[in-house]
């Protein structure tokens, strides 16, 4: 989501008012991410949260 948006995890992380090394650990599973953060996650680039978990859940089917 973060490249088709434009953003860097530093940009992603300024938007969500989180480190970059917190996105980063999102991104790389060292951490895993609730629901509230997903929602704000999308939001932040420009995705509706109902694609986004679509998404996800292809992803993990495959």
């Amino acid at each position: 989501m973060l490249e088709e948006a434009g953003l860097t995890q530093r940009d992603l992380g300024e938007l969500l008012k989180k480190p970059q090394s917190w996105i980063h650990n999102c991104e790389t599973a060292n951490r895993r991410v609730d629901v509230t953060e997903f929602i704000a996650w999308c939001g932040a680039c420009e995705v509706e949260p109902e694609v986004g978990f679509r998404r996800v859940l292809r992803l993990t089917q495959a």
